[in-house]
């Protein structure tokens, strides 16, 4: 390698350089090994950007923690790197392919109106579902309030129950249901970026 003064070095030797902060070994390691790690997570992953990805991460960890770590075989430790980070890469992809898969067909069959995927009359039965599992007196609260109308003070007269009580039942059934329609919102968007 042309004015490469530690080419010819052992990885050792490359290695006790790269903890004085030698960026010229770290070179000469990084040159040596980004083409055979991303064959290697390739094989893993068959998915070019999250392997380079994971090579690039792997040479940054070496970097930043070279000098911190007991590392005696620089190979053998950016291949376990790299081994641990598509892990953890597969991981995450089998998570987010089984939420896909576990809705997709449920959203498969509703129709796009308007060029909008937002399912519109799936997310009110989804909420017509969720309020009927709440709680009986959550649920009369909530229904009150927001089928009906009423202020929560005449939630509370009608109640026999603090105007107090009421507010936080509201408060607490609306913080929930702000999760569930993220959530399914967020199915969505997946959805409709994976079908595309």
């Amino acid at each position: 390698m042309k004015n490469d003064k530690y080419a010819s070095h052992n990885n050792i030797s490359l290695l006790a350089r790269l903890r004085e902060g030698d960026l010229e070994a770290f070179n000469i390691l990084y040159n040596r090994y980004w083409s055979v790690l991303l064959d290697e997570s390739y094989k893993r992953l068959e998915d070019l950007a999250s392997c380079e990805e994971i090579v690039q991460d792997v040479f940054i960890d070496l970097w930043e923690h070279c000098s911190k770590r007991e590392i005696l075989n620089v190979e053998a430790y950016l291949f376990t790197c790299m081994k641990y980070k598509v892990f953890e890469t597969y991981k995450k992809s089998k998570r987010r392919n089984v939420l896909i898969a576990e809705n997709k067909q449920l959203y498969q069959s509703q129709e796009v109106v308007d060029g909008n995927t937002y399912g519109e009359k799936d997310l009110k039965s989804l909420i017509e579902q969720w309020v009927s599992n709440l709680p009986q007196k959550r649920q009369e609260i909530f229904k009150m309030r927001y089928l009906d109308g009423l202020t929560t003070k005449e939630i509370s007269e009608l109640t026999k129950t603090s105007q107090n009580t009421v507010q936080n039942h509201l408060g607490a059934s609306i913080q929930k249901l702000k999760k569930l329609v993220l959530q399914h919102f967020l199915t969505l968007l997946m959805i409709f970026y994976t079908c595309k």
